[in-house]
């Protein structure tokens, strides 16, 4: 059984570059933010105009890339433009990464995992896959493991309009249809078995592909989802209520307000940004994360949000309506959290799984908190446990289900 040889295992990455061959036609990853785009890819990402209609998850175009050897040599990687949807439901072009193990698959294929990344930024330059297949955390074992891997980069990350952030469902159906690209490129060669794993913003999508699946995708069967340090509102950012204070966390609220308003046409930006903030818009729309993170980290809140956002009705709705937990879960849950997390509180995901999953959705949900594990580290600090978790759902072993003991702590 694919996957097996995980448990236990260790946590290797892969490593690639941004160059590569084009190929015609398809063969029978809080984050860190990716270094400039590299004027030779820009042709891959320009979405065909008009774009010819195709189911999501239909290949656009692709090329070859490469894995950059290591536990990955032999795979066979390609960088990918694919059918997506919209939260309004246009047909849309979305990038990513396919990884193909070397060799004959199994009987029924190789099953798939779809990889969704934590925060890089809104700006095309802050596309995952411009780096090729560097960003995917633990490839080299997957790969060794005889799975194909899937990394969207998200709709509008290096493709044509914003990137909605923090968006759920776009999230969630770009997670999708990367596996449905990865079917696509590879034909009989993929199964339609699918597990979906992401960090911090990837989490969040994670949780959503987990809710949605089986009436957008229904074709595949999602074994499992597994959700590390996820966002589970923007109110996770919120500025604090004294506004003479500063917060790290400014950059992901003014980044999600930025985006809920060019996602809903009720919600003016000019709203909830002071003066001070909209004169800041074009480093969230043209930098990347710690750009962004710096540009707002030492100001204080009430420069740059207007207090009377937490009266807005639309904002609230638009806001609830982002939250993970408003339907059941198609699959067993992981969720790992980091204890001495500074950004998402282990309270705050204790109780989103007591609350939502456990008691109000009664998902089968596997909660795995990580002792001293802060936001970034969490994921590595966890590996070994969520690839057995991996290997169990694959192997179809019984689930462990942690809501009878979980208390809010």
């Amino acid at each position: 059984m694919a996957l097996a040889a995980l448990t236990g295992c260790g946590t290797g990455t892969g490593s690639g570059g941004a160059g590569g061959r084009s190929t015609t036609a398809a063969p029978a990853a809080s984050g860190v933010a990716p270094g400039p785009a590299r004027s030779s890819l820009g042709a891959f990402y320009r979405v065909p105009s008009p774009l010819d209609p195709a189911p999501p998850g239909a290949i656009i175009r692709s090329m070859i890339i490469p894995t950059g050897g290591g536990p990955a040599t032999g795979a066979t990687a390609y960088r990918v433009l694919y059918h997506s949807e919209s939260v309004a439901g246009a047909d849309i072009a979305v990038s990513g990464i396919v990884v193909v193990p070397p060799g004959t698959p199994p009987r029924g294929g190789f099953p798939i995992v779809s990889w969704a990344h934590g925060t890089t930024g809104m700006a095309d330059q802050c596309v995952p896959s411009m780096q090729g297949t560097g960003p995917i955390p633990l490839l080299g074992t997957l790969i060794s493991a005889r799975v194909i891997v899937a990394a969207t980069d998200y709709q509008g990350l290096g493709t044509s309009g914003p990137h909605p952030y923090l968006i759920g469902l776009s999230e969630a159906q770009g997670v999708l249809d990367a596996a449905r690209a990865a079917r696509s490129l590879v034909g009989q060669s993929a199964s339609n078995t699918v597990l979906i794993v992401g960090h911090s913003q990837g989490g969040q999508a994670a949780l959503f592909a987990g809710q949605v699946a089986q009436s957008y995708a229904p074709e595949l069967f999602v074994a499992g989802v597994a959700a590390v340090a996820p966002v589970t509102s923007l109110l996770e950012f919120a500025p604090p209520a004294d506004q003479h204070a500063t917060s790290a966390r400014s950059a992901y609220f003014a980044m999600g307000l930025y985006a809920l308003s060019v996602t809903y046409p009720d919600l003016p930006l000019t709203s909830f940004f002071t003066d001070l903030a909209m004169s800041r818009v074009p480093v969230i729309t043209d930098d990347c994360s710690g750009a962004v993170g710096a540009a707002y980290k030492d100001v204080p809140t009430g420069q740059l949000f207007r207090s009377g956002w937490t009266r807005d009705p639309a904002l609230r709705a638009a806001i609830a309506e982002n939250q993970p937990g408003s339907a059941p879960t198609s699959a067993p849950l992981l969720v790992v959290q980091g204890t001495k997390d500074g950004l998402i509180p282990y309270a705050t995901t204790t109780r989103f799984v007591e609350r939502q999953l456990c008691t109000a959705q009664g998902d089968v949900v596997e909660y795995l908190p990580v002792s001293g594990a802060g936001h970034g580290g969490v994921f590595l600090a966890a590996a070994p446990a969520i690839l057995r978790w991996m290997a169990d759902r694959l192997a179809n072993r019984s689930e462990s289900n942690s809501c009878a003991r979980i208390g809010t702590g």
